[in-house]
């Protein structure tokens, strides 16, 4: 067989497809569907695990975020929690494995510069330490604040250079106001009271991807007093000597507060957050391919059909001279288009879908700040989905292409 009479195959596949509109193009409607769907679960999945690893890879591998009330576990599931405080902040450095116990402050307050206000999360914590929680943390401009400073203030990027604006915020050198309201009960009487204070912004982190692009920080013996919290922290990280002895400090920061105490790993929940996105996924692309699968039924009830329908074309082109093999190959050809035609509108319209569905999805949260997610194509998992799209189609294609192929001319040419 030449050339030519290839292209002449598809080009009469072609014609077979298109005098079946309707039919042919709900057939690949059921192959688009799988195919999109396998699309846009691949795409969301990378896009997500990419996300998750680059939040929590900006902790240092060694760090625990230590709370004083459970996160989980059965015993701490009922503890009341503890207090934290300077002498809780030396118990847990007792500990063996620890290397460094960094307390913080941390609440929400609404910060004013320039005639525009905007809430954000203040953190007191002690500078001089927080690059031992997050390594590659930079200073755009400025420094870190003295451990004593009491009216400097450390703005992270996106608080110095909100999304939405064209201008700064603030900048190195400029004077905020931070307004800091709670609830205070005297008595049965219930009322808010509003604290002001003047910070001058002394340094603008650079832009790290995670939390610290979207808060403030001040010291330590700033944020106690602003705060009014008395020496009781809300939280710290505790460093540990080694990564590889994380789960050991864990167990014994639980055992040591029988359990009222909350500790968490970054890297533990990336872990268990990747093995939930692994699990979800592998479900959802069993339904992808269950999709596909009923598009490759499809494909076979569609070309059945034509055999039937086209049974004296079949005589007549037998008796022109056309073989056996290739009756075969148009029927496959046809096949091919449907699957080729299909996966690859499928996979187009996956990655639009992909798009469109992380973009509705409420924002990914991570320490208390909202970040967004973009889904990420690998060009082998676009390969494997328009792959698969054909070759389920080829496989469907093969028994209703292999029965046109078997008519005799005769038997076909005299078929009412």
């Amino acid at each position: 067989m030449t050339q030519m009479d290839g292209l002449e195959l598809v080009k009469l596949a072609f014609e077979a497809i298109s005098e079946r509109k309707l039919r042919s193009g709900l057939t690949i409607l059921m192959v688009l569907v799988g195919s999109a769907l396998m699309t846009t679960l691949n795409g969301m999945n990378a896009g997500t695990s990419a996300y998750v690893n680059e939040q929590f890879s900006r902790f240092a591998a060694n760090v625990l975020i230590v709370s004083p009330s459970p996160f989980r576990g059965p015993t701490g599931a009922g503890g009341a929690g503890i207090t934290f405080n300077d002498q809780t902040v030396n118990t847990i450095k007792s500990i063996a494995g620890v290397k460094e116990v960094v307390p913080f402050f941390s609440d929400s307050v609404e910060i004013s510069a320039g005639g525009r206000s905007r809430r954000i999360n203040l953190i007191g914590i002690d500078q001089s330490k927080i690059l031992s929680i997050y390594p590659g943390l930079q200073l755009e401009e400025g420094s870190f604040l003295a451990k004593h400073d009491s009216i400097g203030i450390v703005l992270g990027y996106e608080v110095a250079h909100p999304p939405a604006l064209s201008a700064p915020f603030a900048t190195f050198g400029q004077s905020v106001l931070v307004r800091y309201s709670k609830v205070e009960t005297s008595g049965n009487v219930q009322k808010t009271v509003t604290e002001s204070r003047g910070f001058q912004v002394k340094g603008v982190l650079a832009a790290y991807g995670t939390q610290t692009d979207r808060v403030a920080y001040i010291s330590l013996s700033a944020a106690n007093s602003l705060f009014k919290k008395s020496g009781k922290y809300d939280g710290m990280y505790v460093v540990t000597v080694d990564p590889s002895v994380n789960d050991a400090v864990e167990k014994r920061i639980r055992d040591r507060y029988s359990g009222n105490i909350g500790v968490i790993s970054p890297r533990a929940i990336a872990q268990n957050i990747q093995s939930l996105l692994a699990g979800i996924s592998t479900y959802i692309q069993s339904i992808a391919i269950v999709s596909l699968v009923v598009g490759a039924v499809g494909i076979v009830t569609t070309l059945y059909t034509s055999v039937t329908e086209r049974i004296k074309e079949i005589g007549l082109l037998k008796a022109l001279g056309f073989s056996n093999s290739s009756i075969l190959f148009l029927f496959l050809d046809e096949a091919i288009i449907i699957g080729l035609i299909g996966g690859t509108i499928g996979i187009a319209a996956g990655v639009v879908f992909a798009n469109l569905g992380l973009g509705a999805m409420p924002m990914f949260r991570f320490g208390g700040a909202a970040a967004g997610m973009k889904p990420i194509f690998y060009p082998q998992d676009l390969a494997s989905v328009w792959g698969l799209s054909i070759l389920l189609s080829i496989i469907a294609g093969l028994y209703p292409a292999w029965r046109a192929s078997g008519l005799e001319p005769v038997v076909a040419l005299r078929k009412e």
